[in-house]
């Protein structure tokens, strides 16, 4: 993080320089928060993966005043729909009493502390039962939020904040003094308060913290719980200093600096609102009647007897959601180890050449349309990241600003225009000025709509219109969208990518070769072995008044759709330059290849093909039967996704297109594994789109590089969106967002509950849970499967900090397949590597698991 001083002497005083430098720590407790038009999944803990899981869930709680686990409720729920496996679940009570012989010990006649354990698991009250609803955000709270919103507005607003370009503090502190509820918190001391206030932030904060005295302890621990308290803005506000575009903050910057500035202020005046913990069960009475025995037998227990019955009573809600969540993870990993084993241990088919090949996007939702295509011929189907290894950034005619389509984490090294294709399908130059025309009188009817003068007249004039779409939207959606014309995205797809070396920014020839010859080393697709035709899918979503729908769309594309990714590839392997500098490099694709570009929509499974008119007449019947099959294999998977969703496959098709819909799909909803193998790992098992699935050939990775990518690219992403879910599961209210009911739009980059408040930071509740409120996310870990020599997969991750802090601190689990000898490993604590075994859960050795 930059941090920019203002004080007035040259030299820094000391109180200055801590204090800058604890801004910076206690900056990194929340995660950074992308805005709505690119809202990429992150581990809202990210700042925490220091500490082993249960450390940092528990350290986070107490910060962010969160949930630390899913209620035993609820894992009851899940236990009840087969989701998590009773036995599993006694082997883990088992090993939290500490073997067999103490698991077995009896308490009672009858009854032996195992017995105890599994009626608190399943069927006795617990001191977490129902979410703790959503507090109240405080006065103060309020105030930070409010000047927060109106400074970081993008354009929304009828009137600008003055002296944005001062900075988020100064231009708040210019204002205040104005403000009747900084006048309600402050009271009578409004106008000392403000006459006392430094005018540069730093100082600000260092006059507060100044009352510690020496001790930097305290100083960071209320800064950290200052950055907890609004999780979202600070992580917005960190977003935009960090990772944002200067474009966004020119004219206007804001740091965490100035949001901590600005608590300054109010601080003194803070009444937070806490919420009432629920009263304490009593156990013993509910015991008594569950095992239809008197009170007094547990009351008047002696000895070791109490000694255990009294450790077990003292397990609370949290370790007991810590052994569901063990259980669910155990289960899942003891099945897929198993098939995985099975797949290894089969007939060994010799490779042919495929009448095609398909490359999709690891995304979990995937592998039910790669599992359908397979199906129908002698297709092969590969997975890759997303973006297909391009660092770009795509400017269409309309656009602003060029919109990122790489992963947030990466610098886009080229721009690539999108024009329309003189020679394509969408030639008619008046789809541009159809877009500016439609683009420019929503704009003027906003605008209309915002300012006092017209709004009434706006509204009396554009009544008719309105109720006529209204209803169209509510009985046609499709006949709506129709008439409304292409979005910013529907655009995109019609335009054509122009691949120019021409500026600075544009691609060369070697670029362009490197970019090929990365997806054939980290896909293990060998060039030589190219079908005749290879398509490159890139995904998107669709949804309609869905502030989230960013979410659904391709994360490694910066939250965008991958087709123009998949277009811009396709276009580099059809280039006989490139073909010819590979060639050099002992790469030689086939004459007869030809890459075509689609893009899958996840919400209802269509496929779309781009630039089939550029296809040779040699291939046009292939191709032609290709998408027959791929339309055939689209109704395969949608058919799929409806039984999920409890609707029919035609119903999925017209709630993308309703404004009324609040799920239209379940997007990641489910994902558990991150796969790094080739597919005849897994072609044979369902995998119920719950796995990223990344190709890879060890055979071809001599020196480990690409799988070293692979871990600490993808698999690292994986984990965000694993995170993301798991967390705005466990607390929707705190991690997550909340119910879609309430949301408002907020500055066009956030969304907020009601009208006002912290921005919500994680996925709607209608994402996560079904309609009567059973989780439809198991919030489990991500398990990585890696099929690769041992001591490969060891070099890398003792190497490697990122994977070392992942998965020895409890974050991932990995397990490895090691094709040189069969045999299969997971990790543990430390670097130690034990062999998988048969037995049931799928354990070599009993371990402790809260």
């Amino acid at each position: 993080m930059t941090l920019e001083f203002a004080h007035p002497s040259c030299a820094l005083a000391p109180d200055y320089a801590e204090t800058a430098k604890l801004v910076g720590l206690a900056s990194k407790a929340v995660a950074p928060l992308w805005p709505l038009e690119s809202p990429i999944a992150v581990n809202p803990l990210s700042g925490f993966e220091d500490l082993p899981f249960f450390d940092a869930v528990e350290a986070a709680s107490d910060i962010f005043k969160a949930r630390s686990c899913l209620p035993v409720s609820l894992w009851r729920r899940l236990t009840d729909n087969g989701k998590v496996d009773r036995a599993i679940l006694a082997e883990v009570a088992v090993e939290r009493l500490g073997g067999l012989n103490l698991a077995f010990e009896a308490v009672l006649p009858n009854i032996n502390a195992h017995d105890i354990l599994m009626a608190r698991l399943l069927h006795l009250p617990s001191d977490d039962t129902e979410p703790k609803p959503l507090a109240s955000p405080s006065r103060a709270e309020l105030f930070v939020a409010k000047w927060c919103a109106a400074f970081l507005d993008q354009g929304l607003s009828a009137l600008e904040m003055p002296g944005r370009e001062k900075g988020l503090y100064r231009a708040t502190l210019d204002l205040v003094v104005h403000d009747p509820e900084f006048i309600a918190l402050t009271g009578k001391r409004a106008m000392e308060v403000h006459r006392k206030a430094p005018m540069d932030p730093v100082t600000a904060i260092a006059q507060r913290l100044a009352s510690f005295g020496d001790n930097p302890l305290a100083k960071l621990a209320l800064l950290r719980e200052l950055m907890g308290r609004l999780p979202g803005w600070a992580g917005h506000i960190r977003w935009r200093s960090e990772y944002a575009d200067r474009a966004y903050s020119v004219g206007a910057p804001a740091t965490i600096t100035d949001y901590l500035a600005l608590w300054m202020l109010v601080l003194d005046f803070d009444t937070a609102m806490p919420v009432a913990d629920s009263l304490p069960i009593q156990e013993y009475e509910g015991l008594a009647s569950h095992f239809a025995i008197p009170v007094r037998a547990f009351l008047s227990l002696n000895g070791a007897a109490k000694t255990r019955l009294d450790y077990i009573l003292s397990i609370n809600g949290h370790q007991l959601s810590m052994m569901f969540m063990e259980t669910a993870e155990r289960g899942f990993q003891a099945k897929i180890v198993q098939d995985l084993r099975n797949a290894e241990r089969g007939p060994k088919v010799t490779p042919t050449r495929h009448d095609a090949q398909f490359i999709f996007c690891i995304d979990v939702r995937s592998e039910p349309l790669r599992r359908a295509i397979e199906q129908q011929g002698s297709y092969d189907t590969y997975g890759y990241a997303g973006f297909f290894g391009l660092p770009i950034a795509m400017r269409a005619p309309t656009d602003r600003i060029a919109r990122r389509q790489l992963p947030v984490l990466l610098e886009p090294q080229h721009e690539v225009a999108q024009v329309v294709d003189p020679n394509g399908l969408n030639s008619d130059s008046s789809l541009l000025a159809s877009h500016a025309r439609q683009s420019s009188a929503s704009r003027l009817l906003n605008a209309a709509k915002r300012t006092m003068a017209t709004s009434f007249a706006a509204a009396e004039g554009t009544g008719p219109i309105a109720g006529a779409m209204m209803l169209l939207r509510n009985l046609a959606p499709g006949i709506a969208r129709q008439l409304t014309g292409p979005d910013d995205a529907g655009l995109s797809a019609q335009l054509s990518p122009c691949l120019s070396d021409s500026h600075a920014h544009g691609l060369g020839l070697e670029e362009k070769a490197s970019y090929a010859t990365g997806l054939f080393k980290l896909t293990g697709l060998l060039p030589e072995n190219l079908a005749p035709l290879v398509l490159l899918v890139g995904h998107g979503a669709t949804s309609t008044n869905n502030p989230f729908g960013g979410a659904l769309e391709c994360g490694a594309c910066g939250g965008r759709a991958g087709g123009p990714n998949a277009r811009v590839m396709a276009t580099i392997l059809n280039d006989p330059d490139v073909r010819a500098r590979l060639a050099e490099q002992n790469m030689t694709i086939p004459c007869d290849t030809r890459f075509v570009a689609g893009q899958h929509d996840t919400t209802t499974d269509n496929v779309m093909l781009f630039d089939c008119e550029q296809i040779p007449e040699s291939h046009r019947d292939a191709l032609g039967k290709i998408a027959w099959d791929l339309s055939y294999a689209s109704a395969i998977a949608r058919e799929e996704r409806g039984r999920k969703l409890n609707r029919s496959a035609a119903d999925l098709v017209v709630g993308a297109l309703h404004w009324g819909e609040v799920r239209p799909e379940w997007g990641l909803s489910g994902n558990a594994a991150f796969i790094a193998g080739p597919r005849s790992l897994t072609q044979e098992i369902d995998l119920d789109g719950r796995v990223f699935l990344h190709s890879y050939d060890w055979r071809t990775d001599s020196d480990g590089g690409a799988l070293k990518t692979i871990l600490t690219a993808p698999m690292v992403v994986a984990q965000w969106i694993n995170c993301q879910y798991l967390f705005s599961t466990i607390d929707n209210n705190v991690y997550g967002a909340g119910d879609k009911t309430v949301h408002n739009v907020l500055g066009g980059f956030g969304v907020v509950r009601g009208n006002g408040g912290d921005l919500c930071v994680g996925l709607p509740r209608q994402s996560l849970f079904c309609d009567d409120g059973t989780p439809h996310h198991v919030p489990q870990r991500l398990l990585t499967i890696v099929q690769a020599p041992l001591d490969r997969v060891d070099a890398i991750i003792l190497e490697d900090p990122l994977l070392g802090r992942l998965f020895g601190n409890g974050w991932v689990k990995l397990v490895v397949i090691d094709p040189t000898n069969g045999r299969v490993s997971r990790w543990t604590a430390g670097d130690e590597l034990i062999r998988f075994s048969d037995a049931p859960g799928g354990w070599a050795e009993p371990r402790t698991i809260v």
